[in-house]
Parts: C-alpha cells; sequence; structure tokens
C-alpha cells in the first residue's frame, strides 16, 4: 500500500515537548562526532539521488485529506525528485553501537487534466533517527528514537492523491538472543503522531497515540555455508493499543489489535526472495470502525552480471469491518483494499554511480463504497554515493 504517514504533534505543551526532544536528538550528532573522528571513518554511507518520473491517475477516490474538490476523474502528473540520505557511525565499539541517520528530500511535481486549475504540488520530508546497539545477557539491546516530519504545499484534488503533512515521533526498544538455534527478539514501541494540514482541521480526526509489543522467532536453515545460501523462517505477534484523542465524545475512541504472521525468506545466489504473510484483527470503542485485515507483501531480487540487479514487489491487503458504514474515516494511505506491483531495473554507471529505472502500478479502494484510485508510474533516477 501508500506510505503509510503516522499523526504527529499538534499544539500547544504536545509540541513543545517533541520539539524538545528533536533538538536532544540533534545536539547527539555533533557532540558525538569527535569520538568517532578519534577512530575509524565516522560516514558508514552517504546516498544522494535525484529522479525524473511521469505518473497517470484515474477514479472517483474521495479522500478526506483533500483540501478542494475537482470533477475530473483523470490527472498526469511529471514530478522531479531530489534526496539525501547520510548514515553516521557515532561510536563502534566492540560491544556497543551508535548510528544516526539523516534523510530528507523535496518532490516537486507539475500537474494537469483538471477542471479548476493545474497544480503544482510540492512535498518536503525529513527525518531523523537515533539507533543505540549493545551486547546484553547473551543477546543484543537496542533503542531507536526517530523523528520524521512532512509537509505538502499546493495540494492537488483527487484522484491524484498525496499524503497530508505530519510529524512523527516514536521510540522503540528491542531485544534479541539465539535460544538453541532460533533467534528470539521482544520489540516494545511507543508513537506520538499528529497532522499537520495547513487548511483542513477535521485531519486532527487521525491524530492517533500507540504503543505496540511484538514477539517473535527467526530460525534459518544452511543451503550451501560455502556461498551463504539460506533458507528462513520467521513467525511473530503483536498486539497493538491506538488511542484517538480527537475522536469520541463521553467515550473516547480507543482501538486494540492483534496480529499474526509469518515471514519465509530464502537466498540462493543469485536469488533473494521473502514473502510476509500476517492478519489483523481490531476491535474498539468506536464499533463502526472495528475490522479485520489480510495482507501479503513479496519482494524478489535477482542479482544479475554487469553489476545489474532486479528487484520486483507486490502488496495485496485486504480489509472488512465488522458493522459496514456508509462512511468512515479514510485518509486514502489507509484505505481498505490494495493491490501494487512494483519492479525497479537498477544498473551501476560508474564506481559511484548507480541508475535505476522503475515502473509501479497500484489501485487503492475502499470496500463500504466501492471507491477507487488507481496510479500508474515510470521513470529514471541517478544515485550518487560520494563515500562508497
Amino acid at each position: 500500500m501508500m506510505p503509510k504517514p503516522v499523526p504527529v504533534v499538534g499544539t500547544g505543551a504536545a509540541r513543545r515537548k517533541a520539539g524538545r526532544a528533536v533538538a536532544a536528538l540533534a545536539l547527539l550528532v555533533p557532540l558525538s562526532v569527535p569520538t568517532a573522528l578519534s577512530g575509524q571513518s565516522w560516514v558508514r554511507d552517504v546516498v544522494i539521488t535525484a529522479g525524473l518520473t511521469g505518473e497517470a491517475w484515474w477514479g472517483d477516490f474521495s479522500a478526506i485529506t483533500v483540501p478542494q474538490f475537482d470533477s475530473t476523474q483523470n490527472a498526469i502528473a511529471g514530478v522531479g525528485e531530489w534526496s539525501a540520505r547520510g548514515v553516521f557511525r557515532l561510536l563502534n565499539g566492540s560491544e556497543r553501537r551508535l548510528e544516526a541517520t539523516l534523510d530528507g528530500g523535496i518532490r516537486q511535481s507539475a500537474a494537469a487534466g483538471f477542471q479548476l486549475r493545474n497544480y503544482a504540488p510540492r512535498e518536503q520530508s525529513g527525518s531523523l533517527s537515533m539507533i543505540y546497539t549493545e551486547a546484553f545477557g547473551g543477546g543484543s539491546f537496542t533503542s531507536e528514537a526517530t523523528a520524521r516530519i512532512r509537509r505538502v504545499f499546493d495540494h492537488p484534488p483527487m484522484p491524484l492523491y498525496k499524503p497530508p503533512g505530519y510529524d512523527i515521533y516514536s521510540v522503540r526498544v528491542r531485544y534479541a538472543r539465539n535460544l538453541r538455534g532460533t533467534r528470539v527478539d521482544l520489540n516494545v514501541a511507543g508513537e506520538q503522531a499528529d497532522y499537520a494540514p495547513p487548511v483542513l482541521e477535521h485531519l486532527d480526526f487521525l491524530d492517533r497515540n500507540s504503543v505496540i509489543i511484538e514477539a517473535g522467532g527467526t530460525r534459518r536453515f544452511s543451503i550451501d555455508e560455502e556461498l551463504g545460501d539460506y533458507w528462513g523462517l520467521r513467525l511473530y505477534s503483536a498486539y497493538g493499543h491506538h488511542s484517538y484523542p480527537r475522536q469520541g465524545g463521553e467515550v473516547q475512541r480507543v482501538d486494540n489489535a492483534m496480529r499474526l504472521g509469518v515471514n519465509f525468506e530464502l537466498q540462493w545466489d543469485p536469488f533473494k526472495f521473502s514473502v510476509t504473510l500476517d492478519g489483523t484483527r481490531s476491535r474498539s470503542t468506536s464499533r463502526r470502525v472495528e475490522y479485520k485485515r489480510g495482507r501479503a507483501d513479496a519482494q524478489a531480487i535477482w542479482l544479475l552480471s554487469d553489476g545489474m540487479d532486479l528487484v520486483l514487489t507486490g502488496t495485496l491487503a485486504r480489509k472488512r469491518y465488522i458493522e459496514p458504514a456508509r462512511h468512515a474515516l479514510v485518509p486514502g494511505e489507509e484505505a481498505d483494499n490494495a493491490t501494487i506491483v512494483y519492479a525497479e531495473l537498477t544498473k551501476a554507471l560508474a564506481s559511484r554511480v548507480d541508475g535505476a529505472f522503475r515502473i509501479g502500478w497500484g489501485k487503492v479502494e475502499t470496500n463500504f463504497t466501492g471507491a477507487f484510485y488507481t496510479r500508474f508510474r515510470g521513470g529514471f533516477s541517478l544515485r550518487v554515493r560520494p563515500w562508497r
């Protein structure tokens, strides 16, 4: 499905508190640089990407994230994309490691096909993530803090869907260790999220606070130890507690979801393949949003000769409400049903430059009205790694 925006910090004390948390995260980077520079190179990876994409959209989907309406059901857009991502090793000891990841980008579109006027949406996004890992109790302990922001200007009408602006602040801790050949892990994550719309105040209804607990076990079986070929299986279960502070009158909306899943992966040079199947059952204090959902994600990677890689991905998701309703809060990226296929061919053009051709098709729809939108896209991008 589409990238799933999560809500963030809205106003007042919550926003100031989140801002201080992000500032504290940012300060860790310069404070840690001298330590990193005293050892080996602190720059682990830097990727600069520039690309051009053509998109075609059609459908009759109506999303609450869109501030205006247009009578068209077809639209096209040309998109220029620029982004940079850096991974920095701030601490790299034998038993502990601290890394910071900075990511930012701009997508400028030129859209046509609308009745009111042509739009030129601009999307700006950025993220900061700090990950600390330490050997502990015969296993590994990992803590992660992440801040993400997104802003959209000149938001177009449907069917050209753009996720709205948001801020996301999350923390996660994980402990994993080997037990009799099986890698078991326990994950606990908390997230406070709030949409940051420039116009639509009713997007505040989508604000969400979440706590998710997940436990799983992974086991790998060797096919060829010399080549590193193997196949593996992971089983996991998760519980999610999601509260919506803006929804509900006397009774605030709270969702409790149980999720079960299985992942299969295979590495058999020159192929890599993985597929994940999971199901979710969600119950709520608001009965109209209770649902059952199933999802399948698959990825196949073919390592071709001459520095070429072919990546194929696919997603199939289906959701069914316990009590179907004619109206529900569907922000677009969380629509009920989705079918997406994607292919990318990457080739090394120089020692530090890769070129990538990509093509994709996706359809997203609701099951309570049958409304949908479909996107077809194709494009090319250059990826430069100065520190490779």
